[in-house]
This record gives structure tokens, C-alpha cells and sequence, in this order.
């Protein structure tokens, strides 16, 4: 093995065991980028690590905790066609693919089995929680708190379907030969071809959100192709089925991914509905506020939901006050 192979296989094998920075792990995606032989050796030492690494203990133990999160489902229509002994082997590298996410690591892959076809697996993440994952294909994916990521267990270059509920960042992978990348909601789907895009789409929202920030997509709704640029944030109205069009500042739209807060122009009570998610706690807004009002709020490194509101209180007349997960703002 070549010394920057080495090199590499090393940065690899601190990828999988969740201990890699970002910055290296920049390097370890430019490598596995640059050709195809690349991207296949480092499968390879993916497939070797995952045969070598002994579940042990704590593991075990953060597993039975996970099993809520991370869940290999049978198809709507198909029979888990997996013998038992290799189902139990596979459920137990997802396992470590999970908790490499809630280590604190920049990332994971999912292992993938060719006999599951017809399957599909589940990432989800509980409230106060976000992930990021890489597909098969490339493509990388941010996971916000609340939300569920489904795709078919034979995902791959040339079947490039995703079924979200919530809301996701994704870098798509472009292919040579251009086949494209569809991102599923229960509202509508977001055809691609190599991009960078925000999507928000709650149930529970009374609207679901698209944004653009590299690259091009479509929008497909009810028989409509409706194109998005960059810089502009496609929203539709869940009520009357009609979409409206801006122009935003649209890095903004991944700043969750990043741990920040930061919107150019959002309201009281969509930044409740936020927060309430990110932190796994219970906003209540008082009457007295104006809930509607938009504003411009910017705050970077936060530690918890009391530094947050505190540093609301100097941009807004509010105050705060939390019983337990239940917070209750009112006006100062």
C-alpha cells in the first residue's frame, strides 16, 4: 500500500469509528472522490472494518437505547428475504452506524446489503437530536430534530429515491450519466441532478419549504414542474395549495446544520416552533405577544435554551421563564 493510501486508510478508519475532524474529513472525501478506484477501495475498507470491529459492551447497552431510532423496516409489499443470522449481523452494524452519529461525530455511512432490495430502512431522529448520513451515491444529508429519512435497501447510483418527513440539508451528488436525485414529501417532490438545498416539510407546519443555495431543481406538484434558482425559497401553502416565491439569503437555511441560529426574516412564533424542536422543549407564547411580528435574528454557539432566549430578550421586548421542558415567554 502507497504511503498516501496509507494515509488515507487511516483517516478512513477514523471516519468509521467516529473520531475524525472536519477537516480531515475533507480530505478523506476529496480522495474518495477523485476517482472511481478511490471510492472503491474505500468501500472495501469500510466492509473490512465492519468484519473486524467486535460489539462490545457499551455498545451493546447504547444499542438496546437506539433500536427506537434507527430501524431496519420490512417493504409495504415485499418479505424480509434476509436469514435470520444475517438480519442479526446486520442490525448490529447499523447499530454502530448509529451510535457514530450520537458519539458526536461529523457523519456516518450506512452499511448496505444487496440481498435487501426489497426493504427499506429508516433514519429517524427524536427532538433535540440532528444527523448526517451518506448515501451510497455520494450524496450527503443532514437530518433536523424531528425527522425521518426512508430509502430502498437497493439505493444506489442509479435508483436515487428518498422518502423524507421533516427537514433535511442535502449535498446532492451529481452523476456522469445524469441521473437524477428525488426527494419525496407528502406534499411534493424535489426532482435533482447535483445540488445544495434546504427542504422543510413538517406535518404539522402549515407549510412546507424548499430553498436553493447551488445548482438547480424542480419542484413536482400535481402534474406541475415548477424550477427553483438559487438564492430563492419556494414555500407552499398546505391550506390552498398555492406556492409563493423569494429571494433569501439561502446559506442561512443550513445554518441548523451547523448549530446556529440565523434568519434573515422570521417570526415569533415560527422561531418557537424551531427552538422547540431543536431543544426538545415546549414553547408556550403568551397573548400578549406579537406573534406574527418578524425579525432578523443571528445567534452563533449557543449552549442551551436559556442562553437562546437570553439573547432574544436583547433583540425583542420578551421574557422567559422555564419550568421544567415547559417555557413560557411573554412580553417584557
Amino acid at each position: 500500500m502507497k504511503e498516501q493510501e496509507i494515509d488515507n486508510h487511516q483517516l478512513a478508519i477514523r471516519y468509521f469509528e467516529g473520531r475524525i475532524t472536519p477537516s480531515e474529513e475533507e480530505i478523506l472525501f476529496r480522495f474518495v472522490h477523485d476517482a472511481p478506484s478511490n471510492k472503491r477501495m474505500f468501500r472495501q475498507w469500510e466492509e473490512e472494518w465492519m468484519l473486524s470491529y467486535k460489539l462490545i459492551p457499551e455498545v451493546s447497552n447504547e444499542w438496546k437505547q437506539l433500536q427506537r431510532r434507527m430501524q431496519v423496516r420490512q417493504s409495504l409489499n415485499g418479505v424480509f428475504s434476509i436469514k435470520h443470522r444475517q438480519l442479526q449481523r446486520f442490525i448490529a452494524v447499523a447499530a454502530i452506524a448509529c451510535l457514530l452519529v450520537l458519539g458526536g461525530t461529523y457523519g456516518f455511512h450506512l452499511y448496505r446489503s444487496t440481498e435487501a432490495a426489497n426493504n427499506l430502512f429508516a433514519l429517524e431522529t427524536g427532538y433535540g437530536e440532528k444527523s448526517k448520513l451518506i448515501l451510497a451515491d455520494g450524496t450527503v444529508v443532514w437530518l433536523n430534530a424531528g425527522s425521518s429519512l426512508r430509502y430502498a435497501g437497493n439505493f444506489n447510483s442509479k435508483n436515487r429515491e428518498v422518502f423524507l418527513t421533516g427537514e433535511a440539508y442535502f449535498e446532492v451528488t451529481k452523476q456522469s450519466d445524469g441521473t437524477p436525485f428525488m426527494v419525496k414529501t407528502d406534499q411534493y417532490s424535489v426532482l435533482v441532478k447535483g445540488t445544495k438545498f434546504n427542504v422543510s416539510s413538517y406535518p404539522e407546519d402549515i407549510s412546507a419549504k424548499t430553498t436553493l443555495l447551488e445548482g438547480s431543481i424542480d419542484i413536482l406538484y400535481k402534474g406541475r414542474h415548477i424550477p427553483v434558482a438559487p438564492g430563492e425559497l419556494l414555500s407552499l401553502d398546505k391550506q390552498n395549495g398555492s406556492f409563493s416565491r423569494q429571494k433569501v439569503q439561502a446559506s442561512q437555511y443550513k445554518s441548523w446544520t451547523e448549530g446556529r441560529v440565523e434568519y434573515d426574516k422570521i417570526t415569533l412564533k415560527e422561531l418557537a416552533v424551531r427552538l422547540s424542536r431543536k431543544y426538545d422543549v415546549q414553547i408556550h407564547l403568551g397573548d400578549d405577544l406579537e406573534k406574527d411580528m418578524a425579525f432578523r435574528v443571528s445567534l452563533r454557539n449557543e449552549e442551551t435554551v436559556g442562553d437562546v432566549f437570553q439573547a432574544l430578550s436583547e433583540i425583542i421586548p420578551i421574557r422567559y421563564e422555564r419550568r421544567g421542558r415547559d417555557i413560557y415567554i411573554r412580553k417584557q
